[in-house]
Order: structure tokens, then sequence, then C-alpha cells
């Protein structure tokens, strides 16, 4: 055993050798590398790393401690910057070529080989794609061969008529509609089925013209400028008479008959209505059809206090011309109303009926309205006031809350002054508005304050007329809700950089308020 490690070693002494020199120079550095003291400005950052296979670089620091961990260190220090020199490179004098001396160049220089074999015409696909289609594709001849298919049964027996419209009393008619069971015309153009004789005859005669849809089915359009439909107010008898004949030879047994009608006027829309109105009103009515103003105006009754009154058309001149009441003509359809006025001033302060009809005529036909159409309205009274008191409806009424003033006619605007309203006490603050009959007082409000507004009596309605004498309202208010208004998050940040951090609220009636305020260690707060 001895014999073959000596002759081992023997053979192998150079590498022995080598391995003993590395161990003992490893050892060396690592405890020249132990004993070196600390530089200022370098870090030394400890390394763990599993088993002995962790490869360290050159300029780092090894150890193994038990358990066969390799620990590793690395040390870092400033870096400094290391300037490199830029050598630029010079460039050479020269001068350009003239183009002759290019050419000169080029003309030595081999001709290119011509293939004859390149020079082919544009190379399109032998076969392309085509288009994706979707579905399936059915391969059919076109034009289609013609086949010639048996005709279409013709129904014989006698003519019958299948349905008409429109029937009974109907609101609106707009067309005339008759279908039979059998074809009533041959199959041509509609100018040579207009020329046909048309086997209808409808009472009161109509100008128009028929049309047949299809072969079996005629249609009767109304023909006027003014309207879009058959007349209203108006009894139609339609006759289709015995014995009429369809294409194919039948024959009507007994005549058809029907009536329908469409109503006589009724209104639409009425003015005025409703408030308090002069005692001359100019008075408006609109009906939902043509009419003749000066014969509806003899079915027209107006009586106020018992008394009728008398009245007299205005012309559509007269009303343009009206600036109060133009307006009245924007929506209104021609022919379909009439204004007039009464002769003399209606009593004050009295309800006004508007009776309209019965027997009212249409200008479009001869039936008249069986029942009377009324509306009413009243006539302005003194001015006065109704009511006073808080906007909102409390009582008393509460801080900062309006003041209302409402009297029995509207307000002229344009004869208000700031002097026709006193306030006492003073109301910090305080406009007014009005509202029609209505006026509004808006202003700072105290709590547990009673205001005195004196109402001039030189304030004046629409009718020209005035209170006559001053009247003081009272308006008490009394303690104020509490309130607390901020912010509308219940979490609040304040910006730590703010010199003086500020939270407003505001408060009424509010002696006390509970914050809770969170402050950030100083180590978490951001830099």
């Amino acid at each position: 055993m001895n014999n073959k490690f000596i002759r081992l070693i023997t053979r192998h002494k150079l590498i022995a050798i080598a391995a003993t020199i590395l161990i003992i120079s490893a050892g060396a550095y690592l405890i020249w590398q132990r004993s070196q003291p600390v530089v200022p400005g370098v870090q030394t950052i400890p390394l763990q790393g599993n088993g002995p296979t962790t490869s360290v670089s050159s300029s780092t620091n090894t150890g193994v401690s038990g358990g066969g961990i390799l620990q590793t260190s690395i040390r870092l220090s400033e870096g400094q910057a290391q300037p490199q020199s830029i050598i630029p490179i010079t460039l050479a004098p020269g001068t350009p070529l003239s183009p002759e001396e290019i050419q000169q160049i080029l003309s030595r220089l081999p001709a290119l080989p011509e293939d004859p074999s390149a020079q082919v015409d544009f190379n399109l696909p032998a076969d392309p794609i085509p288009p994706p289609r979707p579905g399936e594709t059915v391969q059919q001849t076109f034009p289609p061969v013609p086949t010639a298919g048996p005709p279409a049964p013709v129904e014989s027996g006698p003519l019958e008529v299948l349905r008409f419209s429109p029937e009974g009393e109907i609101p609106i008619a707009p067309f005339i509609d008759i279908t039979f069971n059998q074809p009533m015309v041959p199959l041509t153009s509609v100018a040579e089925l207009s020329a046909l004789q048309v086997p209808v005859q409808v009472e009161p005669p109509l100008t128009g013209a028929w049309r047949w849809l299809g072969t079996r089915t005629l249609n009767f359009q109304y023909d006027s400028d003014l309207i879009d439909r058959l007349p209203k107010a108006t009894r139609y008898h339609v006759t289709i008479p015995a014995g009429t004949t369809s294409a194919s030879g039948g024959t009507l047994a007994q005549a058809v008959e029907w009536d329908f009608s469409t109503p006589p006027p009724k209104v639409t829309r009425t003015f005025p209505e409703n408030g308090p109105q002069s005692r001359t009103p100019l008075f408006f009515i609109h009906f939902d059809q043509r009419i003749d103003p000066a014969a509806v105006l003899g079915t027209i009754r107006v009586t106020a206090g018992g008394q009728t009154a008398s009245l007299e058309l205005i012309s559509e001149a007269d009303l343009k011309a009206n600036e109060k009441y133009n307006y009245l003509l924007k929506d209104a359809k021609e022919s379909r109303w009439l204004a007039f006025q009464a002769k003399e001033p209606l009593p004050p302060d009295t309800e006004v009926n508007v009776v309209i009809g019965p027997e009212t005529p249409s200008a479009e036909g001869p039936l008249v309205t069986q029942e009377a159409q009324t509306y009413s309205f009243r006539t302005y009274a003194a001015l006065r006031i109704e009511d006073h008191g808080c906007s909102y409806g409390n009582d008393p009424c509460r801080p900062l809350s309006p003041f209302y003033i409402r009297f029995n006619n509207p307000i002229d605007e344009s004869v208000y002054t700031d002097s026709m309203l006193r306030i006492d006490p003073e109301l910090p603050g305080a406009s007014v508005s009005i509202y029609g009959n209505t006026i509004s007082i808006q202003g700072a409000s105290k709590g547990q304050t009673t205001y005195t507004v004196t109402v001039s009596k030189e304030v004046q309605d629409t009718f020209g007329q005035t209170l006559g004498q001053d009247a003081q309202l009272t308006f008490r208010v009394g303690q104020a809700e509490p309130m607390l208004s901020g912010p509308d998050s219940y979490f609040i940040t304040l910006d730590p950089a703010a010199k003086k951090p500020v939270f407003s609220v505001y408060t009424i009636n509010l002696n006390a308020l509970d914050v809770k305020i969170y402050a950030l260690p100083i180590s978490t707060r951001p830099p």
C-alpha cells in the first residue's frame, strides 16, 4: 500500500506541488484580507450562498463557516469619473469631380450583360385565390329558363264585396276603401285604370280621384287645397249598385249600401280662461275644422251678472296688429278660429260664461253641433291683499326664509318702485321680486325678530287699480334650526406643507363641534 502511494505521488508530483502552492496562497490571501482596516466611505455587504460550489470573483472576500456554507462579502466604494480623450479624425482635403470626369470613370466599366429571358410581361398568378363567400353557392343559369305554368285560378260565381271602410261615426275620414272577391279590372297601367268607369256612388258628391290598388281594391282620395281628408260635419252614403260585373263575369246580385259620418265643429282652444281678466277682454275660440266666423258668432252667447253682452267680430288684420294678443295666431290653423269682443265693458268682479251653440255650423259640411260647448272666467275685482307669510310655509318663519305678499290681481312691474315697501327693522340685503300677483322679499332675516312691512297705497295692478290705502303686514321670525355646513367627506386630509392648515365649517345655532384630528408620526411622513 505504501509503495503504491509513493509511486502515485512520484508519477503526479507536479500536480501535487501545484495544488499545495494554491492552497497555501489562498489561505495567506484570506488572512491578509481580514487583517485590512476598514476604509472610510467603503461599505461591506455580506452575502450568503449554499454549498461549497458558490463561485466568487477576484474582487470578493470569501470564508467558509461551519456546515459548509460559503459566506461572501462585496466591498463598495465611491466611483470616480474616467474621462476618455477623443481624437477627432481629420478629413482629407479633396476636390469634387466634374461630370466629365465621372463619365470617363464610368466608361471604363464593362457593360451590363443583357438577358433576353428577363424581358417578360407582367406575370399574373396562374390561379388567383377567389374572395371568400359566406353561405352556399347555388349554380343556376341566368336568365332562368322560362317555364310555362298554369294560370292562377280565377274565382267564379257571384260577385261579392268583401270589406269596405269607413263606416259609422268616425272622428276623421282620410279616404274610402272597397275590396271585391274577384278581379274588377285587367292588369294594365294606372293611367288606363283611372279612365275606367267606377262602380261606386257617393252622396253627397265629392271631388277627387278613384284608383285601383291591384285588381280588386278601389280607393278614393279627396282632392282639395284646403284639407287632406274628407270634409267633416258630413253624413255620407255609399252605394255599389246591383248588377256590377267583375272582369271574370261575376255579377253583384244585390246592391251594397252603407253610411258613415264625420263630426260637427268641436272647440279645441279658448281664451281667456281662469284668473282675473279685463272688463273688455278679447275672446278667441279655435275649432277642429274650417268655420265661417260670422255664422258661428250667431250661435255664441256671453253672459255676465245675468246680462247678455252684445258681440262684434275682430278681423284677422286687427288681431295681427294687436301686440298684446297676436300670439294667439301662432298655432292657429287657417279658417278654423274666430275672435270677437263685447261692445260694452263687462261688470267688475263678475263671472263671465261663454256658451257656443248648439246649432254651431261648419264650413265643411251641413251637420251642426247638437250640444253646447262652454267655458268661463272672472273679471277683475278691486285690488287687495289676500295673503302673506313665509315662502316655506313655516310659522313662525325661519331665519333667511323669504317673505311673500299675495294679491288678488297681478301686479304691474313697470310702475313698481322700491319706495312702495318699507321694512322695519331694516332687513340686510333685502331684494324684491314680482311674480304675477305675488311679491317676494328676500333678505338676511334674524332669528327671534318680528318684521313689519308697510305696503304703499300706490301699488298698482295690471288693470290700473291701486291699493288705495297703506297696509301693514307682520312677519314673525323664530329660532333658526341648528345647521352645520362643510365638506362632503367625513375624512379630510390637510396639506402638511401649508404654513397654516385651515379647516372651515359654517354653523347656525351650534355652540360646539366635535372634531377628531389624527397626526402621522414623523418617521412615516413623506419627505
